[in-house]
């Protein structure tokens, strides 16, 4: 059981907290780490949020049911993110929309009265806490605006430009299905399959079930299209 403590600190939002201290509030039952299997539902639409869950591993996804009935991802949220971070402090602490694990995934509850109480112990915690709920403030709602208004080449396009940041590499590994990328981006899997093989054709991206490798600027891609 402590081994899945360990490597606690080495999550950047927990960095500043003492691994000593995490295994103690571990062993107490103040802190709960909860293992999920790929496209199990983590919290229902409506469900309360009662606790902050760090990502320490894997993958899930703020996922919402269109109108059609095709599932739409809002969001994702990767290994060091924070799920609730945002609402646990709200008025209405309710989640709107469905979150699921979209890969096996391990999540760390941190309850309201455990993360006040880290709060006064650090307030170097207390600061990357703020930090990163300010950072993503009002993402989720952007993310809807940004790409509603966009055509989809362009959403494809700054979904690999971003990626492309993030990883730090020509190479792109999918965090996720073309499906569930599709998804995320607003769009049907054939409207993301038809641009990435215009991509392709036009020389600027090759790609395969589990990468997309960037051929050429995407700057450049962009223009051509403009």
């Amino acid at each position: 059981m402590r081994r899945e403590v360990h490597p606690l600190p080495s999550v950047p939002i927990l960095s500043p907290l003492p691994g000593e201290l995490l295994e103690r509030l571990r062993e107490e039952g103040k802190l709960g780490v909860k293992s999920y299997r790929k496209g199990q539902l983590v919290h229902a639409e409506g469900e309360p949020c009662l606790a902050v869950e760090v990502v320490l591993s894997g993958q899930v996804a703020v996922e919402r049911i269109g109108e059609d009935g095709s599932l739409m991802t809002i969001s994702a949220f990767r290994s060091g993110d924070c799920v609730g971070g945002n609402l646990l402090f709200s008025g209405d602490p309710t989640y709107r929309l469905a979150v699921t694990a979209t890969r096996q995934t391990q999540l760390l509850a941190i309850g309201k009265q455990t993360l006040l109480s880290l709060f006064r112990e650090s307030e170097a915690f207390l600061l990357a806490y703020l930090r990163y709920v300010a950072d993503n403030a009002g993402v989720l709602e952007g993310k809807l605006k940004y790409y509603a208004n966009l055509p989809a080449r362009r959403r494809v396009l700054n979904f690999l430009e971003s990626e492309q940041r993030l990883q730090g590499a020509g190479r792109i590994l999918l965090p996720a299905s073309k499906k569930a990328l599709a998804a995320q981006l607003g769009m049907q899997r054939t409207s993301f399959s038809r641009v990435l093989r215009q991509l392709r054709d036009e020389g600027a991206l090759e790609f395969d079930r589990d990468s997309i490798t960037i051929k050429a600027p995407l700057q450049s891609a962009a223009r051509e299209r403009n």
